[in-house]
């Protein structure tokens, strides 16, 4: 133990911007002061109570004395006094359920970790983790173990250094005013700067023009980092060649081998995936999921690998993967998320199943739904659950009496502020109760989560789960009056780009006709856009 908290320290640290930095540079021109260090307010997350000691011993000793303490997410979630500091140093191997992006994701939705809190990730020596976060509007840092307190104290001062700057850019980017954060960093970036500070804005200033679709804009901005091979310049130009539509360069993006973008193993995969979905090329999808190693999966991977095994008529295989997680996860949420996906799979198989074949499979949703009401986190789920007992009504009983059953259960659910993929698995168990209708609304209330999202692999996983949903509700002759029916909606409420997202999804289904064209034109020219998704504006309408 004495030789793990003696030994010597090294560091190779990086910032929001992926490039290292030289953190013994001079801060020149810029006074430090040392009142605001002093008062910084600190989270430690550390699993190992030695090394808890050791770090918060550190902190001491370089004048920090607001320090708070956790060993467990969980104990951190149920607090009951709201957490508010300025910097939390995770471990990102604090839970051996989650991945260190999981537990990025847990922080963000329960506002431990604000737009102005910096989270810096404590990893040994593992390039995933540097590679695994996608909050460009959050500052994060990454420290690879082992460090030393000098590390630490520059930690610290660089954070005292770049807040006044950074702060309210990130307060504005993070409740959506785009165009107002571009103003205020193109004024910020004609001031004088804290060395190192340029390369974050700049990162920051083409996050904001993607988001506010400027592309053209983009493009010169990434030919020097494009140059230099960083990795969050080559992500920038891949989302612009997405929206233009050039899905062959991104496909050649998505498969490069080269080793720059080898470190964005998961990102890769869940695009893969996704494209396939939309395809409904089940194959295509299946061979992505064959070569994924089957340690280290995030539980949403492990979702999707599971239903890409399914729809591509690999039932079997799927059950025995999903049967191995969950022993691994033996009892709480995630064990709970995984029995509702194996259970939605067996009902599944029940829909398409031979009538000697129903016996054993009720058997089995019987055992599975005991298994999942004995968790005790099972409460976190009580509307997916509520929903998969409906479901099984309906062959135990009748239509009737399942939606008997979620009049019962459900009738005070306040469906829009469910989570999206909640929203999925409703609208696909209306839609075998006959609900179409609510169905859509429901499969509309979800796709309207997935607009407002930053543009991560949590937005692209809900993006192959409402896919997903969607081709279930819909048969291909009926998709495009459906993705009709949502640009309808969307133009009520003033979204125009949701709007024409829809609109180009239908010209797929119908590519000739020249009213729905028409329409896409107007919203892209409402919109200002020259090339959407594969789409020229016609030149005599720009």
């Amino acid at each position: 133990m004495a030789s793990k908290l003696l030994e010597c320290y090294t560091l190779i640290k990086r910032d929001i911007s992926g490039i290292p930095v030289d953190i013994n540079q001079p801060m020149k021109q810029f006074k430090l002061d040392l009142s605001k260090l002093f008062d910084l307010q600190v989270l430690l997350i550390e699993a190992d109570p030695d090394l808890l000691h050791l770090f918060k011993q550190m902190l001491l000793n370089l004048g920090i004395k607001k320090i708070e303490t956790a060993r467990q997410i969980d104990e951190l979630l149920g607090r009951e006094t709201p957490v508010n500091v300025d910097i939390i140093f995770l471990d990102y191997a604090v839970d051996t359920q989650l991945t260190g992006g999981e537990i990025v994701d847990q922080l963000i939705q329960h506002g431990i970790l604000p737009n102005r809190t910096r989270l810096v990730l404590m990893a040994q020596q593992n390039d995933r983790a540097q590679y695994a976060i996608e909050y460009p509007y959050h500052l994060i840092s990454y420290l690879e173990r082992p460090f030393n307190k000098v590390t630490l104290d520059q930690e610290l001062k660089q954070h005292v250094l770049f807040y006044p700057q950074l702060r309210p850019l990130l307060t504005l980017a993070g409740i959506g005013r785009y165009a107002d954060c571009l103003k205020l960093l193109l004024h910020t970036q004609s001031q004088p700067l804290p060395s190192g500070l340029e390369q974050i804005l700049q990162r920051l200033r083409v996050q904001l023009l993607l988001d506010l679709h400027k592309f053209d804009a983009v493009i010169p901005l990434l030919k020097a980092p494009i140059a230099e091979q960083q990795g969050w310049a080559l992500w920038a130009l891949f989302r612009v060649r997405y929206e233009r539509g050039d899905l062959t360069a991104c496909q050649a993006f998505l498969t490069d081998s080269s080793e720059e973008l080898a470190r964005y193993m998961q990102r890769r995969e869940l695009w893969l995936i996704y494209l396939a979905l939309q395809e409904r090329d089940y194959a295509a999808a299946l061979q992505v999921v064959n070569k994924i190693p089957a340690v280290g999966m995030s539980s949403n991977l492990v979702r999707l690998v599971h239903l890409v095994m399914i729809l591509a008529d690999e039932f079997e295989r799927a059950q025995d993967f999903i049967e191995r997680k969950r022993r691994l996860a033996v009892r709480g949420e995630l064990y709970v998320q995984l029995s509702i996906a194996q259970t939605r799979a067996v009902l599944w198989q029940l829909q398409h199943s031979e009538a000697e074949q129903r016996p054993a499979l009720l058997s089995q949703l019987e055992q599975l739904q005991t298994q999942i009401r004995q968790d005790k986190t099972a409460a976190v789920f009580s509307v997916s659950v509520r929903l998969l007992e409906a479901h099984i009504w309906q062959f135990l009983d009748s239509t009737e009496k399942a939606l008997q059953l979620i009049q019962d259960h459900l009738r005070e659910v306040q469906w829009q502020q469910q989570p999206a993929y909640v929203l999925c698995h409703a609208a696909l168990v209306f839609h075998s109760l006959q609900q179409t209708q609510l169905a859509a609304d429901l499969l509309f209330y979800a796709d309207n989560q997935i607009q407002s999202m930053l543009d991560n692999c949590h937005r692209v996983f809900i993006g192959c789960l409402h896919q997903h949903a969607f081709d279930l509700v819909y048969p291909a002759a009926t998709r495009s009056i459906a993705y009709q029916q949502m640009a309808s909606r969307y133009v009520q409420q003033q979204n125009l780009l949701a709007a024409a997202k829809m609109l180009r999804r239908a010209c797929r289904y119908e590519p000739q006709n020249q009213t729905l064209r028409q329409a896409l034109y107007k919203l892209m020219q409402q919109l200002g856009i020259q090339r959407f998704r594969g789409i020229n504006l016609p030149q005599e309408q720009t």
